[in-house]
């Protein structure tokens, strides 16, 4: 008896390809993202501004202490008509940026020549990391006496809280680059000054904006603190008063107005980074 062999029919013997999903490209997907983060960026915040709302119309909240999200809107709409929210807030951003951009360039450059010189390095880093253990609040009262009452001692306060942590940064970046590095670099023949231009200052820069970013948030703290206990200009002494008369509608105006400004400030901040280190950046993305 012979077996007999079945053939399949023709549509199980031939291999069907179906045409590839369609990928998103790049730019589209770096969209994409964008919109997601933002849009789950806002999910809570949102949810707790309409819990607020609703709680303090209920009646579950005290509105005399929680006042309600429409009542600081209006509040910041009068501020905002009137010009004093506009000025306060003016009177802010420049002892911000007059701080950071001290404390920042000073920072770089002292951090920069303690990596070059080692008989400096042993007689300022102590110096240096003694004051930085001293909260910085503290030193207050010693910037007034050496600088009077105004606007030296505020700036000179935001710029040392800046300075330490870009110094310290910029120091230990520079202290760091690999051995294998400076044996390119005397292979090549370069000079001192060469190899502080082409090696130490590129070899660096990515740690030092790592650090600017993280120095924008530190500045905003300090402009505010310094707002709360001795000005009478600026957001935080606007929060502050606010506090001492009473009118909760308005020092959440100065809370959220604080708010803002530091996230744009620091948006700002990480923005210019990127491009300064945008190779640096490009290269991270392409090893992810």
């Amino acid at each position: 008896m012979m077996a007999t062999q079945i053939e399949a029919p023709a549509a199980e013997r031939w291999v069907v390809r179906k045409p590839e999903e369609r990928r998103r490209t790049v730019a589209q997907q770096a969209r994409r993202d964008r919109t997601l983060r933002i849009v789950l960026g806002l999910v809570i915040p949102v949810g707790m501004l309409v819990s607020w709302e609703l709680w303090a119309r209920m009646g579950w909240m005290d509105a005399r202490f929680f006042s309600q999200p429409t009542a600081v809107a209006q509040r910041a709409a009068r501020d905002i008509d009137s010009g004093l929210l506009w000025s306060e807030t003016w009177t802010t951003i420049v002892r911000l940026v007059i701080g950071y951009v001290a404390g920042s360039v000073v920072g770089i450059v002292v951090g920069l020549l303690l990596s070059q010189s080692k008989i400096l390095r042993w007689l300022v880093e102590p110096l240096i990391r003694g004051l930085y253990v001293i909260p910085k609040l503290a030193l207050l009262p010693l910037f007034l006496l050496l600088f009077g009452i105004g606007e030296m001692p505020k700036l000179v306060f935001i710029s040392l809280g800046t300075f330490y942590i870009v110094a310290f940064t910029t120091l230990s970046a520079a202290m760091m680059i690999p051995t294998a590095f400076h044996e390119v670099a005397r292979s090549y023949g370069l000079n001192g000054r060469q190899k502080f231009r082409w090696l130490i200052v590129p070899a660096s820069m990515p740690q030092i904006v790592s650090s600017l970013r993280l120095a924008s948030g530190i500045s905003i703290l300090l402009v505010i603190a310094v707002e709360f206990v001795n000005a009478e200009e600026g957001v935080g002494y606007y929060t502050w008063h606010a506090w001492q008369l009473f009118v909760p509608d308005r020092m959440y105006v100065g809370v959220l107005t604080i708010s803002i400004l530091g996230l744009v400030f620091s948006a700002l901040i990480g923005k210019l980074g990127s491009r300064l280190v945008r190779w640096a950046d490009e290269e991270y993305e392409q090893q992810r």
